[in-house]
């Protein structure tokens, strides 16, 4: 049953940040809107993705259009989405996709768990006084356990030069729960975004 406990502990539902470029440039730059395109292995999933991190930016005052709004289906070219962009009006494209998996098996020390007894003793002037003695409850052994991680990137690109703009790669523990690891990917991505300046 500790044991049990430990390993909840050990997972976490944070994306971390790993890796994040911007153009010196991009700031000086009047852009007007993004088109947001996540690369997904079913409709479903694109369309989710797209809906929430589209949110996450309007929310912060950007124009921004998921592009499952526009185009159907998981095969989006180059050509697809300049063209979406430019029916949207708008001048950049936000491109999220898969970036790999990785597995490792970690050691994790074992624990000794405590409670603590009052004893009672005597005091100057015949006050007492309560101590408290730890004694063992319980113990877990060392342990290996396999860790596997997923990751994402997103970039954001200039529809009319073809120039990347912004780059960012983010990774997290890998769950079961879909929903709960998009939305950290997608606020790890709006905290690279606001860390470099595009949002507040």
């Amino acid at each position: 049953m500790l044991l049990m406990i430990f390993l909840a502990g050990c997972s976490s539902n944070k994306a971390t940040v790993e890796k994040s470029w911007v153009d010196p440039s991009v700031h000086t730059k009047d852009l007007h809107g993004v088109l947001v395109v996540a690369i997904a292995t079913t409709f479903e999933g694109r369309q989710a993705f797209e809906q929430e991190f589209t949110q996450a930016l309007v929310k912060e005052g950007i124009h921004a259009i998921a592009s499952y709004t526009l185009m159907g289906g998981t095969e989006i070219t180059k050509e697809d989405a300049a063209a979406m962009a430019t029916k949207a009006e708008v001048d950049t494209v936000l491109v999220s996709l898969f970036a790999g998996r990785d597995e490792s098996a970690v050691l994790h020390p074992g624990r000794k768990y405590y409670r603590y007894a009052p004893v009672y003793g005597g005091g100057y002037y015949g006050r007492g006084r309560v101590y408290g003695v730890p004694y063992q409850v319980g113990q877990t052994s060392d342990f290996w356990a396999e860790h596997k991680s997923i990751h994402l990137t997103a970039q954001l690109y200039e529809i009319k030069t073809e120039k990347r703009l912004w780059q960012v790669n983010s990774g997290m523990e890998e769950q079961s729960d879909v929903a709960s690891m998009r939305s950290a990917f997608i606020k790890s991505f709006m905290k690279d975004l606001s860390d470099q300046g595009f949002v507040d």
